[in-house]
């Protein structure tokens, strides 16, 4: 399991922390229904993984600027932060036609979608 660490933007601390809340979620979720079934070996990932998970949520609570982790899980985070500000900016732009948005607004969330996305470029392996 490769560790990396991600330099998130101001701008981008909140929405990385919501989608570590999620996956945070879903994880216990998942450790849940694991001990449930007696899946002792996934039930001892699901840990891991919730320990990495909170690991994150405290240095983003803390206004940390980097954070760390394996690569997998910083890539899920940063996706699932970019497909929620994605969704954000189709709906902005859904909203912008009618004149009820700003096109400064479209810009801002256009600017988050590309950050994201440039934050997930940076954890893919060079090819």
């Amino acid at each position: 399991m490769t560790r990396v660490s991600v330099e998130v933007p101001a701008e981008l601390v909140k929405p990385v922390r919501e989608t570590v809340l999620l996956l945070y979620q879903a994880t216990a979720e998942s450790l849940r229904q694991a001990l449930r079934a007696g899946a002792d070996g996934e039930a001892h990932s699901h840990r891991l993984r919730l320990d990495e998970l909170d690991d994150l949520a405290r240095a983003l609570a803390a206004g940390a600027a980097r954070i760390a982790g394996s690569r997998d899980l910083l890539h899920d985070v940063i996706y699932g932060a970019l497909i929620d500000s994605g969704e954000r900016l189709a709906a902005l732009s859904g909203e912008a036609w009618r004149g009820d948005v700003a096109p400064e607004r479209i810009q801002e969330a256009a600017g988050e979608v590309l950050s994201l996305n440039g934050l997930l470029r940076g954890l893919s392996p060079c090819r």
